[in-house]
C-alpha cells in the first residue's frame, strides 16, 4: 500500500504527518486490497476572527474504485481520526458488500445444478 501525505497551510506538518502515518497503517486490516491512500491536510482560517478550521481528506484506491473522505474539525487530530474512522466504517461496508454479492452468486449456482 502506497501512502502519501501533503500538508497545505500547516506549520505543525511533522507532528500531523506521523500521527496520520500511524492511523492509516491500521487501515490495511479492513481491506485486504488497498492500493493506495493519499492524504492531504489543509489548514483554512475561519470566518470572524475564530480559530483555524482543519481539513482532512482521504483518497483510497481500491482496484476499480476510488473512495473520498473529506472531515474537518477544529484540531488537526481529531479532523484525522473522524476521516480514519469514516474509512474504516466505509472499507468494512465495501467489503461486505462484495462478500455478499459472491455469496448470492454461489447459491444461484448451486440451485441451478439441483434442478
Amino acid at each position: 500500500m502506497k501512502v502519501s501525505i501533503t500538508a497545505i497551510h500547516l506549520k505543525e506538518f511533522p507532528k500531523a504527518k506521523e500521527y496520520a502515518q500511524s492511523k492509516i497503517e491500521s487501515l490495511a486490516k479492513y481491506h485486504p486490497h488497498l492500493e493506495a491512500v493519499n492524504v492531504r491536510l489543509i489548514g483554512k482560517k475561519s470566518h470572524r476572527g475564530q480559530e483555524q478550521d482543519y481539513y482532512c481528506e482521504l483518497i483510497i484506491h481500491i482496484p476499480k474504485h476510488r473512495i473520498e473522505i473529506l472531515d474537518s474539525e477544529r484540531a488537526i487530530n481529531k479532523a484525522i481520526d473522524k476521516a480514519i474512522e469514516r474509512a474504516k466504517k466505509t472499507l468494512v461496508r465495501y467489503k461486505e458488500k462484495g462478500i455478499s454479492k459472491k455469496h448470492k452468486a454461489a447459491i444461484r449456482a448451486k440451485t441451478v445444478r439441483r434442478i
